[in-house]
């Protein structure tokens, strides 16, 4: 989830915040409490777990994914573990054993105007895209023509100060789905100011790194520092993601 921490000021350079909620699943040991099942924030961790699945499709046990120290899992690794200053364990929950080119499916929100409507879609592609190859190839479908493993869904308002969700379930046996990434198209400040599409690039870069996994940075900047101050993905972003995904999916890191 993003929000924002203070009014937009449009002839500023991207001085919104990117603020987060609670968190429960996907970095419900990094950050605080969550959000219910089926509308789960992966930005945010609101991910409930789902019981482990055996291979006919019954509940079942899935082996046990390895426990590893900080000093060993993180050694070099960006961010990954920066959550551990404020808790004892780390749960790495990411997509699992998936091959080949992820497609998002990204909309125009045709009940805005329509020049206003085309420079939010293009600035959300933008935004998804600035993960091409990190892990995986990524194809933006903005005409509806393919099957996407998942969806940009508009709307005007999220509620209080909340710009951008992503949001995703995940099982141990699974691994992570993403349901949805949720942008707005105006201020949450000025319901009448269609959202800058520097803004909206930022925030769909932000919540698709927390599609892919990814928690908060603790360095102003990365794109997924919690209070933006960055302009674009960093190596830093790009390393944790690397580690991230030479990690076995369910692996707990513990201080």
């Amino acid at each position: 989830m993003v929000t924002f921490g203070a009014r937009f000021n449009p002839l500023s350079t991207l001085a919104a915040l990117l603020v987060v909620g609670g968190v429960l699943g996907l970095l419900r040991d990094r950050m605080p409490s969550g959000q219910p099942l089926a509308r789960c924030d992966p930005a945010d961790g609101a991910c409930e777990s789902e019981p482990g699945l055996s291979s006919e499709g019954a509940t079942g046990t899935v082996a046990a994914a390895p426990t590893l120290r900080a000093d060993e899992a993180c050694r070099d690794g960006g961010y990954l573990c920066a959550a551990l200053d404020q808790t004892d364990r780390v749960q790495i929950r990411r997509w699992k054993n998936f091959t080949g080119t992820l497609v998002v499916h990204v909309p125009r929100p045709d009940f805005e105007d329509p020049g206003d409507a085309v420079k939010l879609q293009n600035a959300a592609a933008l935004g998804l895209r600035a993960w091409n190859n990190h892990p995986f190839p990524i194809l933006i479908d903005m005409r509806g023509n393919r099957n996407p493993h998942f969806s940009v869904h508009w709307t005007r308002s999220l509620g209080g100060t909340q710009i951008g969700a992503a949001r995703s379930r995940w099982s141990p046996a699974t691994g992570m789905t993403v349901l949805s990434i949720e942008l707005t198209t105006r201020s949450p400040f000025d319901p009448s100011q269609v959202s800058d599409p520097r803004q909206v690039r930022l925030t769909a870069a932000h919540e698709m790194g927390h599609a892919l996994g990814l928690p908060h940075s603790d360095s102003r900047r990365d794109v997924m520092y919690p209070s933006n101050t960055a302009t674009a993905v960093s190596a830093q972003d790009r390393r944790t993601m690397e580690l991230l995904y030479q990690l076995q999916d369910g692996t707990e890191i513990v201080r």
